[in-house]
C-alpha cells in the first residue's frame, strides 16, 4: 500500500476508535447515573437487568472491536497492514475500506467460512470455535463480530424505542 493509502486507513481506524471510546464514556456515565437512583419496583428491576445484559454485551463487542483496531494500527506501524495473516497475499483495498481491521483476504475468509459451514452441518458453529483453530486468532473473526455487534446495537435501539 502506498503511504497516502496507509494514512487514509490509519485515519479511518483512529476515527472509529474515537467513536468507540466516546460511546464507552457515554455508556459509563449513563450506568453511573442509573445506579445512583434506587430501583424499587420488581418490573423496573427486571427491565433494568435485561438492559444491563444488553449493554454489557454491546460493551464487550465494542472492546473486541477496539482491540482489533489497535492490532490493525500496530500492523500499520510494523509495515504488515493489508497482508493476509493466513496466506501472506495482499488484502484488496475494497475489503480493507469495508473492514479496516480485516486480517484475512477474501479467499482465506471464504475458506474459514466454509469450514464453519461444514461444522454447522454437524453441530452449531460459534465464532469462538474458529478462534480456537491453531491457524486462526481472535482478530480473524472481525467480520462476524462486527456484524454481531451491529445486530446487538439494532436490537438495543429497538428495545429502547
Amino acid at each position: 500500500m502506498q503511504k497516502k493509502e496507509l494514512e487514509y486507513m490509519e485515519n479511518l481506524l483512529l476515527s472509529r476508535k474515537n467513536i468507540l471510546l466516546r460511546e464507552f464514556e457515554e455508556r459509563f456515565k449513563k450506568y453511573r447515573e442509573n445506579y445512583r437512583e434506587k430501583l424499587t419496583d420488581i418490573a423496573e428491576i427486571a427491565s433494568s437487568s435485561s438492559n444491563e445484559v444488553l449493554e454489557i454485551t454491546v460493551a464487550e463487542e465494542d472492546a473486541k472491536e477496539l482491540k482489533q483496531i489497535e492490532d490493525a494500527l500496530a500492523r500499520i506501524k510494523a509495515g504488515h497492514y493489508g497482508v493476509c495473516e493466513q496466506c501472506g497475499r495482499i488484502i484488496k483495498k475494497a475489503r480493507l475500506k469495508a473492514i479496516p481491521f480485516a486480517t484475512l483476504c477474501v479467499s482465506c475468509k471464504a475458506e474459514e467460512e466454509k469450514v464453519c459451514d461444514e461444522k454447522t452441518a454437524q453441530t452449531r458453529c460459534e465464532p469462538e470455535d474458529m478462534v480456537n483453530r491453531p491457524e486462526n486468532n481472535e482478530a480473524d473473526e472481525a467480520d462476524k463480530k462486527h456484524m454481531r455487534k451491529r445486530i446487538i446495537e439494532s436490537e438495543y435501539d429497538d428495545h429502547r424505542n
